[in-house]
């Protein structure tokens, strides 16, 4: 559903050439929810609660640890030592006006020494969008003035957020030192020598634009933004010609630049590459590449529509996006995150939404597959044959329309935020209360009907049991940062992060747009 959300944004802000001069004039991206707000307090202070609970668990037991496993009480590494959950989850916690809660996390944020690890090594990816972009957006959030007690905030450590941005930067900047200017994906944290690989996926390449262009605009050094730049243009520019326009495949060549298969679609491995693109635009449509990121954009959603966009074997009321294979075969497969595209025309309506009302748990799976609408065979043979796994398969899809790919871990449930995401804006730009009923079922789902163990919060094992099975242990740092910012947006007053003044990345955290929207008229 994500695509039939950014495909909104780009016809709603980008194609009406908005004329920031007049404020009339100016076509905004959020629906106009008048004067009431549109909030619903109760379902907002419980989505609230629910971050308190899982955050005292977490700082009870395992405070400044990067992650978290609630069912041992014990803290993990592994993401530079900095508090990963501390700093993904920081901005929900200002959204939300958790002021206490918020107070000792930026405490604890300015007091890092980013350029020291701990962990022998880092991902430039996870680093970017979650710790970059976790600092850019706290940053951008309360010196906007438009979050609760934004003013009250020490602003001596308000500073320390972007400069705390910049020095992650610095230090991940040997990656982008390989041939093409595509960056490594893994960098030594006290040699600063990136681990050289021939091959990395799309999405870690095609994901650095937004924070790139953000810090660059906030710091004024153009450093950031002509590294992310030059390694989207290698994604832009696919060698070679992929099967379908603008559907690139999943496996760069970094020394090269060229494609390494046709594994294209709009799952993990290429989701966030077209997510920036527009997004990207959103952020600044006057910026020097705007133009070819949306034509690009526009073209992938084209090709989709034409090529991927599919019904499953009598259920032409679904519409689900297939994965190409590494030749560029189609699989009748699908994945979680492939969520964040679900239709710019509300493919996602009953789609994304349909793999919660299905499960037993109400919550929904990581992996599905489907029958094929002309032949009614599934693409991997196994779910064709007289096995009894074919058969639980072929049960499902006739009442469901879809399977559960159990052997790749389909049933897990690791607090997923892409529906969750792509139904808040779909509320947010349609004002249609469908959708915040829907995520509000989802909400109900994950607190597992009231019957959780005491455990406050974790992942699943199985989508397909009753309250999901036994506790996954796990909590990702996701889980502050996405699920429950949007669940909470969804609810709060919609005058809060308004989607005219913010742009989210990937990981949810907003950061501040700055041409061609409202919120530039509105701000200036």
């Amino acid at each position: 559903m994500k695509w039939s959300i950014l495909a909104l944004l780009a016809t709603s802000c980008i194609a009406s050439h908005v004329n920031l001069d007049k404020k009339s004039s100016c076509i905004g991206i959020q629906y106009d929810f008048g004067d009431n707000g549109g909030a619903n307090d109760t379902r907002a202070d419980a989505v609230k609660a629910a971050y308190v609970d899982a955050w005292n668990d977490y700082a009870d037991h395992a405070f400044g640890f990067d992650g978290y496993n609630p069912l041992t009480k014990t803290g993990t590494t592994g993401s530079g030592g900095w508090g990963l959950i501390i700093i993904d989850g920081f901005d929900t916690a200002v959204i939300m006006g958790l002021k206490d809660i918020a107070d000792r996390q930026l405490q604890h944020i300015a007091s890092q020494n980013f350029n020291v690890s701990t962990d022998p090594q880092i991902d430039e990816f996870d680093t970017i969008i979650r710790l970059i972009g976790g600092l850019l957006s706290s940053y951008d959030l309360i010196t906007s003035q438009l979050v609760p007690f934004a003013g009250d905030y020490n602003q001596t450590q308000v500073a320390k957020l972007l400069d705390g941005a910049k020095t992650l930067a610095d230090f991940l900047s040997p990656v982008f030192s390989s041939p093409t200017g595509l960056p490594y994906f893994w960098i030594n944290t006290t040699t600063r020598v990136p681990s050289e690989g021939f091959f990395q996926n799309t999405a870690t390449f095609g994901t650095v634009i937004l924070e790139y262009h953000r810090l660059s605009d906030l710091t004024g050094d153009e450093t950031y933004r002509n590294q992310a730049d030059r390694a989207e243009a290698w994604l832009l520019n696919p060698q070679p010609a992929p099967v379908y326009p603008s559907l690139v495949g999943s496996q760069v060549n970094i020394d090269s630049g060229q494609f390494e298969n046709e594994n294209a679609g709009w799952q993990s491995g290429v989701d966030s590459f077209f997510e920036y693109l527009i997004k990207s635009v959103v952020y600044d449509d006057t910026q020097q590449y705007a133009g070819e990121y949306q034509s690009f954009w526009t073209t992938a959603v084209e090709s989709t529509q034409q090529h991927l966009a599919v019904h499953p074997y009598n259920h032409s009321e679904l519409t689900f996006i297939n994965i190409l294979n590494n030749t560029g075969y189609p699989t009748d497969e699908m994945d979680d995150y492939s969520c964040f595209a679900g239709g710019n025309w509300l493919l996602g309506e009953h789609t994304c939404h349909a793999l919660y009302n299905s499960t037993a748990s109400g919550l929904n799976p990581l992996a599905i597959g489907w029958y094929d609408a002309e032949t009614n065979l599934a693409y991997e043979a196994k779910y064709n044959n007289d096995s009894s796994e074919a058969a639980v398969a072929r049960a499902n899809a006739d009442e469901w329309g879809y399977f559960i790919r159990y052997d790749d871990y389909g049933a897990l449930y690791t607090l997923y935020p892409e529906p969750i995401e792509s139904m808040f804006y779909a509320w947010r730009i349609t004002g249609d209360e469908k959708w915040r009923d829907y995520n509000w079922e989802v909400f109900q789902a994950q607190q597992r009907d009231g019957k959780r163990p005491p455990v406050t919060m974790s992942s699943l094992f199985n989508v397909s049991m009753p309250n999901g099975g036994d506790q996954y242990p796990d909590i990702p740092s996701y889980y502050f940062a996405e699920t429950l910012k949007y669940l909470y947006l969804t609810f709060a007053d919609t005058d809060l992060v308004r989607l005219d003044a913010f742009v989210f990345n990937t990981e949810a955290h907003p950061m501040r747009v700055q041409k061609g929207t409202c919120a530039a008229a509105e701000s200036s």
